[in-house]
């Protein structure tokens, strides 16, 4: 017999009602069935490693920041990703995440930042759970007040500003919610490598116990228990920093490029023999090539002008600067003689110059560039960093012993886990297209997460 339209309806969905874990069974009170028990193959399924989906990429452009934070605008801003392996983002306003696009627009200066801190900190506490981002600058910065949401910011406006929340002791990723779910330790972890990053300001709650150097890390009395407010400076210009004067009284000088305070640094030294000079020209590439990149960048075009100037291999006083430091030093030899080095380690101005300068950076690598040998040269555990410089400028690598005396032997002495080689550059002069390929490969070398280098 043919049911009525009505009754057939009915009949089909008592029929579905009765299928053992269908998803949207529902008992007679409209209540949702409680889902069948899966089997345990399903569940082994369920708990199978996924493949992480794929997140967008950051795409980079040079930024520029308009007036100051609490009135500014921001130009050409990077957009923060929704979530990364290493953060998540917060929305202040509706407490949910991810946060809108609109509100995690910064310099990308400020998102480089951000991107390197927080994977360190991880890197440092693998067990650490992602560090929560809140807001930077909207799109193209401005007012961020109240009528954007929540009690809005009175800063944020140009993009050089962030929130950054404390990881709390629950491991959730969430804000907390009183200052006693701090997970204090990684909370100082975060303030201390924001500040060694170069942030000039980082604004944290009065009940929070963080603490750090005074004039940058300061307590705001209110908003500031659950986060931290980080503030960096704008790209600053090139500084030339006077380091003292050769034998003969001329000037030698470095350019500090990059991002000073970043916790990578780097140290390039384009002549250090009077008559091997053309690693100059790389340094001025190099210059040019690293103004925003995240890398603390040192760069002694000349150590020796005095050679330079009379196109010997020596200093004004027949020395040998790379001869002339204290790992391996040996008396031999007079003034004059090719690799005389000195009456004594650190004779010479010139070395002591060097020596004071790598012991006040640091630098985690340092090149120095000579003629005119067409390799790429060192031995021990400098060798990895120089093999890959010598691919990237299409140089034999020649893993030859350190001279007795000279500058990389001290700082792998002095500094056993930096590293340290020597670039042969051929004779004669370089060309500009080879002076920019070895500064892009220094600066591979001594920003390994920049994604592209910042012109």
């Amino acid at each position: 017999m043919v049911l009525p339209l009505t009754r057939l309806a009915l009949a089909v969905a008592a029929v579905l009602v009765a299928v053992p874990g269908n998803a949207d069974a529902r008992l007679d009170d409209g209540t949702r069935r409680p889902p069948e028990a899966r089997p345990a193959a399903a569940e082994a399924v369920d708990r199978a490693p996924r493949r992480a989906p794929r997140r967008p990429a950051v795409v980079w452009r040079e930024s520029r920041p308009l007036g100051v934070p609490w009135a500014g605008r921001l130009l050409r801003g990077v957009l923060l990703p929704r979530d990364g392996a290493h953060f998540y983002t917060w929305n202040p306003v509706h407490r949910r995440s991810p946060n809108p696009a609109w509100r995690r627009y910064g310099t990308d200066r400020l998102v480089r930042l951000v991107l390197a801190v927080v994977a360190a900190h991880r890197r440092a506490h693998p067990g650490a759970p992602r560090v929560g981002v809140g807001d930077l600058s909207r799109t193209h910065g401005g007012d961020f007040g109240p009528r954007w949401g929540g009690i809005g910011h009175a800063t944020h406006q140009n993009g050089l500003d962030v929130d950054v929340y404390y990881p709390r002791l629950d491991r959730r990723e969430r804000p907390p919610d009183h200052p006693a779910e701090i997970d204090r330790r990684l909370a100082q972890d975060l303030v201390d490598r924001f500040v060694r990053a170069g942030a000039t300001k980082v604004f944290v709650g009065p009940s929070t116990g963080l603490r750090g150097p005074p004039g940058v890390v300061s307590v705001l009395p209110a908003y500031h228990d659950n986060h931290m407010h980080v503030r960096i400076a704008p790209a600053s210009r090139i500084r030339t920093v006077g380091l003292g004067r050769s034998h003969r009284g001329r000037p030698i000088r470095a350019w500090r490029a990059g991002t000073p305070g970043s916790e990578r640094k780097a140290l390039v030294v384009g002549c250090i023999h009077g008559n091997e000079c053309a690693g100059i020209a790389v340094a001025r590439r190099l210059l040019a090539l690293a103004r925003r990149a995240p890398v603390d960048l040192w760069i002694v075009p000349d150590l020796n002008p005095d050679g330079h100037a009379r196109r010997t291999r020596q200093n004004a006083r027949g020395v040998d600067l790379n001869r002339n430091f204290p790992v391996g030093w040996r008396a031999r030899g007079r003034p004059w003689d090719p690799e005389y080095p000195g009456p004594r380690p650190l004779s010479e101005r010139e070395s002591r110059i060097a020596a004071r300068l790598v012991e006040r950076v640091r630098p985690d690598l340092t090149i120095w560039y000579h003629q005119p040998q067409r390799n790429v040269r060192i031995r021990g555990r400098s060798a990895a960093a120089a093999r890959r410089y010598a691919r990237l400028v299409g140089l034999p690598f020649r893993p030859l012993p350190t001279p007795s005396g000279a500058a990389t032997a001290w700082q792998h002495r002095r500094f056993p886990n930096a590293v340290a080689f020597v670039v042969e550059l051929p004779p004669g002069p370089l060309s500009r297209a080879a002076a920019t390929r070895h500064a892009r490969a220094a600066l591979r070398l001594a920003c390994p997460r920049c994604s592209r280098p910042a012109t």
